[in-house]
């Protein structure tokens, strides 16, 4: 499966040491350049940088240039430069996935026909292909550094791994 992801994901799986479950995953993973400058700009001492520097550094996280400049223009009135890098070159590439936690970015991405998922839906995919044990352990983890999660969708979880 060949995925573009947007910076946040990567950002918050590095936070808990979990991006190896993005290349266990999926066979490719594909950035534009602006979400490489995103998530490489946070100084060293950052949770997760060593590990993204690490990541690209081996290759296992393919940077692409994205073609459509004026596509990236149109969605840079509604959405950041790298979730909208990351929505062009989706399209572009034909991506089976794009990785985006956004909301407005989500809901353009959809707009556009781009199947999508998040952060959490890593996690729930880990989790059914047994490389996690459990969604929600994790989840609270992220939570206390920073990641924002409804309480609705905790509680989906919550009865997921419950009567799963």
């Amino acid at each position: 499966m060949r995925i573009v992801s947007n910076a946040g994901p990567l950002i918050h799986l590095s936070w808990i040491g979990r991006l190896n479950l993005l290349q266990q995953l999926f066979d490719e993973l594909i950035v534009p350049n602006r979400v490489k400058e995103e998530v490489l700009q946070a100084d060293d001492d950052v949770p997760g940088v060593s590990e993204l520097l690490a990541a690209f550094a081996s290759g296992w996280i393919h940077v692409h240039l994205v073609e459509s400049r004026e596509d990236v223009e149109v969605l840079e009135r509604i959405l950041d430069a790298g979730e909208s890098e990351a929505i062009v070159l989706a399209n572009e590439i034909q991506a089976d996935l794009l990785l985006l936690d956004d909301r407005r970015a989500r809901r353009e991405a959809e707009r556009q026909g781009v199947p999508i998922s998040g952060t959490v839906g890593v996690l729930r995919r880990g989790r059914d292909q047994q490389l996690i044990p459990a969604v929600l352990p994790v989840l609270n983890e992220l939570r206390k550094l920073g990641f924002r999660a409804s309480e609705a969708l905790l509680q989906r979880i919550e009865q997921e791994e419950n009567t799963g």
